[in-house]
């Protein structure tokens, strides 16, 4: 078995990732619909979705919305991991 190197995302994908989420379409689908694997397509969301926070944000949370965060981001790892 070979392994699969990392393939660029392109704008034509980006655009279609983004649709398709807009849609409310499982991870699954939108996956196997760019011919990606689900984690691809969640670490693509997640770094999405960091570079809409503004930095200068980031410095102005407190430890207890730091905690909060990443409670929340593991709760919804054990409750939606397929």
């Amino acid at each position: 078995m070979t392994k699969k190197t990392y393939k660029a995302w392109t704008s034509r994908e980006h655009d279609r990732l983004m649709t398709m989420r807009e849609n409310r379409l499982p991870i699954t689908e939108v996956a196997k619909a760019l011919g990606r694997t689900v984690s691809s397509v969640h670490n693509r969301l997640a770094k999405l979705k960091a570079q809409d926070v503004p930095r200068k944000f980031i410095k102005d949370v407190g430890p207890e919305q730091k905690f909060l965060d990443k409670y929340i981001k593991w709760v919804d790892r054990m409750v939606f991991r397929r």
